[in-house]
């Protein structure tokens, strides 16, 4: 059961609509997909305006949370960053959200 929602996270996020909010109308959206048996905690800081714009949330364990990276600033561009219950920590830099649709996380 846990691989076809981890499968059908990765599948789900290639079909989705380029974001009404932008005027360049790119998908600013990607599924968080995490693999492993603990929950994590997702952040994500918009590459270009470090500091300002972060995103964050939890992932349940072997589940995945769809994040909307539409923050008004036109940004493709975030870096990454997991950590869990054990302390440790996963970094993805440049992750471009207008033409990637999921990042699996895997330590």
């Amino acid at each position: 059961m846990r691989q076809i929602l981890i499968l059908g996270a990765v599948l789900a996020g290639c079909t989705a609509a380029p974001s009404p909010h932008m005027p360049d109308g790119q998908n600013r959206v990607v599924d968080i997909v995490n693999t492993v048996d603990a929950p994590l905690n997702f952040r994500a800081v918009n590459a270009e305006r470090r500091g300002l714009n972060r995103t964050e949330g939890e992932v349940g364990a072997q589940y995945y949370r769809t994040f909307n990276f539409d923050d008004d600033s036109g940004a493709c561009v975030f870096d990454f960053y997991v950590e869990f219950a054990d302390g440790q920590e996963i970094e993805r830099k440049r992750f471009n959200v207008c033409t990637e649709v999921s990042w699996v996380v895997a330590p």
